[in-house]
């Protein structure tokens, strides 16, 4: 750094950089560090690359060290947190056994409790009973010692009588001892002596006592039937309770007495009498116990048991009491049409409260089989926790197998089926709870439904039914639904309906072929017979495909240009083509055709009259090929028969040229009654309202099978709602189907109680009702008759028999009404199960003789159900929710208040 001397008085240096750019030094204090360690490095320069591999050898093995470390931590961790999960889990168990024990201990508790309870209750009527026996026997012997007494009395005064008689006989035949002994014995005052004089009192000796009377066998019976001290049903207060009186009422003395009397009351002895007995003995506990015996004492059918109990047991007893007495012969009587009218009521209730009885302990048995299930679940599998439950189901299921035989053990395992089915499916079923059943009964409709390759639509469908609707007065709907219902649909040929139109038609048709007749006469008929002609022709063409050979075959052969022009000429002979048109049309008919066309052929008629059958057989012929072609149309419109009925519902709907009023009120009255129903079931609130309501399937198939069942005929269009308008008359059919079945079986009830007869014999006889009421001209006096001669009634009778077949026929008598019921249950119960019910079923319900007409009409109705279900089913669900949540809201404020 040098000083410029220009600039000196400044005091400015300049500084040369140059040499300054060099490396700086080491600190001192390191650089003698750093010399060593070079110096080191200098002598060790041979052991440098052994070096470098041992730090590279120990980086590596410090790596791997590292890498095993971080896995086994990784393991650490792993094991540490499953053996917590199992400690957790372990846990969990511990804590749902120690809960479910508490639950057991608790319903133990329940039950003990429950049982205490009983117990205590059981004994207090024990001792109720006791006391009440110790009273009425104490009564019972003070009553004997009484009439005992009385007798020893009456004894008595005949003895002294007789003593009497026999010292007056004595002084008649000893005059002096008489008259001394009158003078001078003084006035005796005769007293009665005391019962224990009476005892010490010797007997009249044999000659002096009066011959004894050998009593009848009824009135041993009688005297047997009065020491069975049974309760007097017009003395309430020798009522007994519901446990003593079952226990006298089933012993088997009681029965065997009872027996004897029924069968002397009825005049009859057979293997039923003792079956007669024990009903005639239930008809006490019914009268004396109603509410143990009667499941709704309320109820119209058990107020009508109950009063036809009380009336016939009143006239049981009067019938006994007048024994030996005038108008003992109109008492039993009085008696017998009582225990007929009692007797029908309690069959009819005792087949209704089986099938109650039945399912009640399906749905107990199915709760207690879920029960037992999901305690074993709880318990891990362990089966030994549920050996009670077990053993309650078995002897539920033994009880079962007694009350309804096989057919409750099928409907069990059903019931069964279906309980585990909704378990497996959960939600997916309470979504379509209210989808329509889809029964397996006609297999070619759901066959053809369930096609899905058929290229066939609603409408190219409806420009081939057009054809075949204009010609046979039907429209598309109607002839497809037709097609759809019945297998065995054809289109019939028109017919008039009543006298008139025929006989104008057949005038018409008289005078036309007349005055063709005369016009060939006269040779003027050229224009009449070309048009003859010419529709022959098109009938001929319309039977074959266009462009096919016979087609072509017939236009060339019935050339009308050429035969109008043989006309002019005079030149045409009408023979030659009638031969042709009867050769084409039998290579073309049916073979049924050929005899007709055989006839037609060998005929002397003259030309009109064959022209005329030819042309009659030319329809014939049409309509064997549209029904042919209906036929070979119904698998494709099946493919597609509910879409195409629902669209053309929907634009009906749409176009406001129908409401679903009618629909609605239908429904609404099945909902509302069977609403009633389940809450009747349900009187103490105790399951939920909006759960306790019947199903869409119930409510709809209720309705339909009730339209049916109905005593007012369905004549109208406006008496079916408007989802069945295209089968009002099918429903008006099927209604006098089943009103003809119901008066068979009524009838037939009236035959057995008239006389005797084979089953076989009743069979006949029902099929001769049944073709007695198809005749139209038939009278209350044939079917009389045809009964009298079947089941041999008495001439004393006969008017008693036409009486009862008048009132059995009418719609409101009971009989009718009953077995309205039971017919509308079996049509329902084969609605809702797809299949008919069982011979069992029927006997039970009187109907076995009428199997064959009530099985057709039930899978009729059945098939009919199902369609419309498919069809309607939204409308349907729409119109029954509605009508529930009406029922619900009216049925709320009576629910809240029966709770209070």
């Amino acid at each position: 750094m040098e000083k410029n001397s220009h600039e000196s008085g400044n005091g400015f240096y300049t500084v040369d950089a140059i040499p300054l750019h060099q490396l700086s030094k080491k600190p001192f204090h390191l650089e003698k560090r750093f010399n060593r360690d070079l110096n080191i490095s200098n002598d060790g320069a041979s052991n440098t690359k052994s070096s470098n591999k041992k730090n590279q050898v120990e980086i590596k093995r410090e790596a791997i060290l590292e890498e095993r470390r971080n896995k086994l931590n990784q393991n650490f961790l792993k094991v540490k947190r499953i053996a917590k999960e199992a400690k957790d889990r372990q846990q969990n168990k511990i804590n749902l056994l120690f809960k479910s024990m508490q639950v057991a201990e608790t319903n133990r508790n329940l039950y003990i409790e429950q049982r205490r309870a009983n117990s205590k209750k059981t004994v207090e009527r024990a001792k109720c009973i006791a006391l009440q026996n110790q009273l009425r026997s104490e009564q019972e012997q003070e009553r004997r010692r009484a009439e005992l007494e009385s007798r020893l009395q009456k004894t008595e005064a005949r003895r002294l009588a007789h003593l009497g008689r026999y010292k007056a006989q004595k002084n008649q035949r000893n005059p002096s001892c008489s008259s001394s002994s009158i003078s001078t014995s003084p006035i005796v005052k005769i007293t009665m002596p005391s019962a224990s004089a009476i005892a010490k009192t010797p007997p009249l000796s044999p000659a002096l006592q009066a011959p004894k009377k050998k009593p009848s066998s009824w009135s041993i019976i009688l005297r047997a039937f009065r020491d069975l001290s049974l309760p007097l049903p017009s003395q309430p207060d020798t009522w007994l309770e519901f446990n003593s009186l079952g226990k006298l009422l089933h012993q088997a003395k009681v029965i065997v007495v009872t027996t004897k009397v029924l069968n002397t009351a009825l005049k009859l002895t057979d293997e039923d009498s003792r079956h007669r007995a024990r009903i005639l003995l239930t008809s006490y506990m019914t009268l004396m116990c109603p509410k143990e015996v009667l499941q709704d004492v309320n109820g119209d059918e058990e107020k009508r048991l109950h009063a036809a109990a009380k009336n016939m047991l009143q006239l049981f007893e009067i019938w006994l009491r007048a024994h030996g007495r005038p108008g003992a012969t109109n008492a039993r009587l009085a008696f017998v049409d009582a225990w007929n009218d009692y007797n029908l009521l309690f069959e009819t209730w005792k087949s209704t409260d089986c099938d109650q009885l039945v399912r009640n302990m399906i749905i107990y048995y199915v709760e207690l089989s879920t029960l037992r299930q999901t305690v074993i679940a709880q318990q891990n599998g362990d089966e030994s926790v549920g050996e009670q439950l077990k053993e309650q189901l078995r002897q539920v299921k033994i009880k079962l197998e007694k009350l309804g035989g096989s057919d409750a053990i099928e409907k069990l395992q059903r019931a069964l089926e279906a309980t585990a089915s909704s378990t497996s499916t959960g939600r997916r079923k309470q979504q379509q709870k209210n989808t329509p059943r889809s029964p397996e009964m006609d297999d070619e409709y759901e066959t053809q439904q369930n096609k899905s390759n058929n290229n066939a639509n609603s409408e190219q469908l409806g420009q081939l039914l057009n054809g075949y609707a204009s010609s046979s007065g039907l429209t598309n709907e109607q002839l497809a639904h037709e097609l759809i219902m019945d297998p065995e649909f054809k289109l019939q040929r028109y017919e008039p309906s009543n006298d008139l139109e025929k006989r104008v038609r057949m005038m018409a048709e008289k005078a036309f072929f007349d005055k063709i007749a005369q016009d060939i006469e006269k040779g003027t008929a050229q224009v009449s017979l070309i048009v003859l002609i010419k529709d022959v022709k098109n009938r001929l063409l319309s039977l074959v495909r266009p462009g096919t050979t016979m087609h072509n075959s017939i236009n060339d052969a019935i050339d009308l240009t050429i035969i109008e022009q043989q006309m002019n000429q005079n030149a045409f002979n009408i023979q030659p083509m009638i031969y042709y048109v009867l050769d084409t049309m039998a290579s073309m008919c049916a073979p049924v055709r050929d005899e007709e066309i055989q006839t037609v052929r060998t005929s002397n008629e003259s030309m009109t009259e064959q022209i005329k059958q030819v042309i009659a057989i030319l329809e014939n012929m049409s309509l064997d090929l549209a029904n042919f072609r209906l036929r070979s149309l119904r698998p494709h419109l099946m493919s597609i028969a509910v879409e195409y009925e629902r669209e053309k519902f929907a634009s009906m709907l749409n176009d406001g040229s129908i409401q679903l009023v009618r629909t609605k009120s239908w429904l609404s009255q099945s909902a509302n009654k069977l609403c009633q129903v389940a809450a009747q079931r349900n009187p103490e609130g105790i399951q939920p309202q909006k759960n306790n309501k019947p199903s869409h399937d119930a409510i709809f198939e209720d309705a339909f099978v009730s339209l049916l069942c109905q005593p007012q005929p369905i004549t109208e269009l406006e008496h079916v709602p408007e989802t069945l308008s295209l089968d009002a008359r099918r429903m008006a059919d099927f209604q006098n189907e089943v009103q003809a079945t119901i008066m068979v079986a009524a009838l037939i009830m009236l035959a057995r109680n008239f006389g005797s007869a084979s089953p076989q014999t009743l069979s006949d006889l029902a099929i001769k009702l049944f073709s007695l009421l198809e005749d139209g001209s038939t009278t209350i006096n044939n079917l009389a008759s045809e009964i009298e001669q079947s089941v041999n009634v008495k001439p004393e009778r006969r008017e008693m028999v036409r009486t009862m077949v008048d009132k059995t026929v009418s719609h409101n008598d009971t009989v009718y009404s009953l077995l309205s019921r039971r017919v509308a249950s079996v049509i329902k119960s084969t609605v809702q199960n797809n299949r008919f019910v069982t011979d069992a079923v029927l006997s039970s319900n009187g109907l076995e003789h009428v199997r064959s007409n009530l099985q057709s009409i039930s899978l009729k109705i059945q098939r009919l159900a199902h369609h419309h279900r498919k069809v309607y089913a939204s409308w349907y669900d729409e119109a029954i929710t509605n009508a529930l949540n009406e029922s619900i809201i009216i049925s709320a404020p009576t629910s809240s208040k029966t709770s209070q």
